[in-house]
């Protein structure tokens, strides 16, 4: 057991990142030394402990310097340098962004499992909006490049998507990734389910949005499922009949750990049901992470955090 560890954080100037330094702040987790790892710009700094960290690059970080790794991106050249590292050093914990369950099946799944408790549910479609922050900091980047560059009558060339994103909407590229979010959905809820996901990448920063339908077994009170949800974990119930009280990525979710629910709504036979959710991705994902990071203070006595 360690009272503290020295911690290598691959990707900690991408809004992952900097979502999972939060965390690890905000609960106080015991890190000795941070190594704030950087595949992007020499010159970055992330804010932890109340101060500036200035960023390396992987060319000039010594991997045995860390006890532990994240890795807080999803760049194919982090995937490399994380299995580099870890083939040199395979008894060095490490948790990567795709070692947890994506933000949209949490997000869901968390809301389905009321529905299922109060009703059953039969089936479930989910139609979801992803920002640009999932893709990095350089989705982030290119959506207010081109923003910047189409108000000056400029050219939107893509990089990283595709296609133009700024004031645009797209499917995303990675054609499975509905039916990841699927399967993601079965393994937290504990049970098959028949669900479906459409996903598109919206001209957002960050945030994103689902509308969902259920269809349930057995007809629901509306009151009854809002009082329940009310009463869930990780949800927050904001239904309010001005346009201006429905939740948004922007207004609402940013930086928090709930799932956010407005206009909650029903077909006469009470067994369809239409639900409006926002919630924050990076931070559904950064609480996983940093979940692992607060295990491993209770490695056994063969690890190298001892």
């Amino acid at each position: 057991m360690t009272s503290h560890f020295d911690l290598a954080v691959l990707g900690a100037d991408d809004p992952l990142g900097e979502a999972v330094l939060r965390l690890l702040e905000e609960r106080e987790v015991a890190v000795g030394k941070l190594y704030p790892l950087t595949l992007n710009d020499a010159d970055a700094t992330v804010g932890f402990a109340g101060r500036d960290w200035p960023c390396l690059t992987e060319r000039e970080f010594d991997f045995s310097l860390a006890q532990a790794l994240v890795v807080a991106t999803r760049a194919s050249a982090a995937k490399a340098l994380a299995a580099q590292a870890l083939a040199a050093r395979p008894a060095m914990p490490a948790i990567a962004v795709e070692g947890v369950e994506p933000a949209p099946a949490v997000g869901v799944a968390r809301v389905l499992r009321v529905v299922d408790a109060l009703a059953g549910v039969h089936s479930a479609e989910a139609f979801v909006a992803l920002s640009v922050a999932m893709a990095g900091k350089v989705g982030v980047d290119e959506l207010s490049s081109q923003t910047r560059g189409l108000f000056n009558l400029d050219a939107a060339d893509p990089e990283i998507f595709p296609l133009q994103i700024a004031f645009n909407l797209m499917p995303l590229p990675d054609q499975d990734y509905d039916a990841m979010l699927a399967e993601a959905t079965w393994r937290l809820l504990g049970k098959s389910v028949d669900v479906s996901y459409s996903s598109i990448q919206a001209p957002m920063f960050f945030g994103a949005a689902v509308m969902l339908h259920v269809r349930t077994a057995r007809p629901v009170e509306l009151d009854k499922l809002r009082l329940a949800m009310t009463r869930a974990e990780g949800i927050t119930l904001m239904e309010n009949e001005l346009p201006a009280g429905i939740p948004t990525p922007a207004t609402d979710a940013a930086e928090s750990d709930d799932v956010f629910i407005g206009r909650i709504q029903a077909r006469a036979t009470g067994n369809h049901l239409k639900l409006w959710l926002v919630f924050d991705p990076l931070r559904l994902e950064a609480a996983q992470i940093v979940a692992t990071v607060e295990n491993w203070i209770d490695k056994p006595t063969n690890s190298m955090l001892t």
